[in-house]
């Protein structure tokens, strides 16, 4: 078997970076949705409860959808699925908005984490392909 040189740059890194911050991503969102369908009582009455005026229940799908949809996401990513770069995207460039919103409230840890989204989706973008490339395929 022919050893082949790879042309993946060290933005890979960045890729796979962003792809494990999906997965704990997903696992966050999961978490805070299954604990708001199975005990509502302990996030009643927190900040997040008056910041939107949505029914804790309806935030707890949301959280549950974002969540698997951020983990499976993360996985291909990590893998080199073409669809995932495209999610992922997606996801960036709405954790980037969300943040925007709420940096009155956080603005210490909304500013890292558009930084974060920013970088993670040009490196998806820009190099995403490459990931593919770095395992041999």
């Amino acid at each position: 078997m022919e050893i082949e040189e790879s042309r993946a740059s060290g933005w890979v890194a960045w890729v796979l970076f962003g792809g494990i911050l999906l997965v704990l991503l997903g696992a966050v969102h999961l978490t805070i949705g299954l604990v708001a369908l199975l005990k509502p009582e302990v996030l009643a009455d927190t900040r997040a409860e008056h910041l939107l005026s949505v029914p804790l229940t309806a935030l707890a799908w949301v959280h549950l959808v974002l969540g698997v949809v951020a983990l499976v996401t993360g996985v291909g990513l990590v893998r080199g699925v073409t669809w995932a770069r495209f999610v992922a995207l997606g996801i960036a460039l709405l954790a980037a908005l969300v943040n925007f919103a709420f940096i009155a409230v956080h603005p210490a840890w909304s500013v890292i984490a558009i930084a974060l989204a920013t970088l993670i989706a040009w490196a998806v973008v820009a190099h995403g392909g490459e990931v593919a490339d770095a395992y041999g395929r």
